[in-house]
Order: structure tokens, then C-alpha cells, then sequence
């Protein structure tokens, strides 16, 4: 059981990276697209500009996601490294609170973005230069970005408070006799 939900959780992961630099890849061409129509060929196509926006606002959304769950934003490393240096119980400690905390702004926010993403569901909107692409669909991938930050969050903080267990057994005089 506890492989199944690795490869689960692995596959995420990947689908979120691999989304990740597809989108930024795609918006990236998009706009020198852009750059070139504009200033070599002339041609002004207004549309490239939205489609890029929207692509880009896509990637940012999943880009939460990956660092959460690559840990590039839970922590201020150099405080953790300086004050609790020799002892891992009050590091592990400190990581422990940061993911709560984290998890608790995050569970303030979800519901917000849970009645934008009903409100998107049942009133679409769409573009003004694309007119095809439904605007609604951000709101509603912003949401389930959000749920993806909570799943890895929720991941990071059963691993921490393994670590703190861990740390906390192997301090000097605990458990031994």
C-alpha cells in the first residue's frame, strides 16, 4: 500500500514538473513569437500576448506546487542552520511548526479560492482577444493548485514529525539506560 501511494505521489510530482516546463516553455516561445512579429515582421497580433498570459498564469499556479513540494519556500535556512546547529531536536522542531504554520495559511486561503473556483464553474468567462479560452478555467486551476501544495505539504509534515521523533530518540540520556 505504502508503494502505491509513492507512485502515486511520485506521478504527480512528475506531471507537475513536466507541466511546469512545457508551459513555461510554450509561453516563452510565445512571446519571442511576440518580439519577432512585432518589431522584424511588423505584423501586431494581439492574441499571442493574451494566449502567452494565460500559459504563463498556468506555470505559476503549478510552479506552487513543485516548490512545495521541492521545499523552496517553507524555510529561512540560515536562521535554522545558525540558532539550532547543535541540536537537531529543536531543528526538527522548527521545520515541524514552519509546515504547520504553512498548512494552516494555506487552509485560511482554500476556502476562498473553493467559492471563486464554484463561482467559476457556474458563471464562465471568457477572453476579450480569445475569445475561445474560458478565463474561468484559472480560477479553477488556481484552486487545484492549491490542493496539490496541501498534499505535499501534508507529505513534508508526516516526514518532519518522523524526523522529530527520530531526533528526539537519539538525544543523549533519552531511552537509554
Amino acid at each position: 500500500m505504502k508503494r502505491f501511494f509513492h507512485s502515486i505521489y511520485g506521478a504527480i510530482q512528475s506531471a507537475e514538473m513536466n507541466f511546469s516546463i512545457i508551459a513555461m516553455s510554450i509561453t516563452t516561445l510565445l512571446i519571442c513569437a511576440t518580439v519577432v512579429n512585432r518589431y522584424v515582421l511588423h505584423i501586431e497580433i494581439m492574441w499571442l500576448n493574451d494566449l502567452a498570459l494565460y500559459i504563463f498564469v498556468f506555470f505559476m499556479f503549478t510552479a506552487f506546487a513543485v516548490t512545495a513540494y521541492k521545499e523552496g519556500h517553507i524555510s529561512i535556512d540560515i536562521f535554522r542552520t545558525h540558532v539550532f546547529k547543535n541540536r537537531p531536536a529543536g531543528g526538527a522542531f522548527y521545520r515541524l511548526f514552519l509546515v504547520a504554520l504553512s498548512i494552516l495559511i494555506l487552509c485560511i486561503f482554500l476556502p476562498v479560492a473553493y467559492h471563486f473556483m464554484v463561482r467559476a464553474i457556474r458563471y464562465p468567462e471568457y477572453g476579450t482577444l480569445l475569445r475561445w479560452f474560458n478565463t474561468s478555467w484559472l480560477q479553477i486551476f488556481l484552486f487545484i493548485a492549491l490542493l496539490l501544495v496541501l498534499v505535499h505539504l501534508l507529505v513534508i509534515l508526516i516526514r518532519d514529525i518522523r524526523e522529530l521523533v527520530k531526533a528526539i530518540n537519539n538525544r543523549p540520556g533519552v531511552g537509554r539506560e
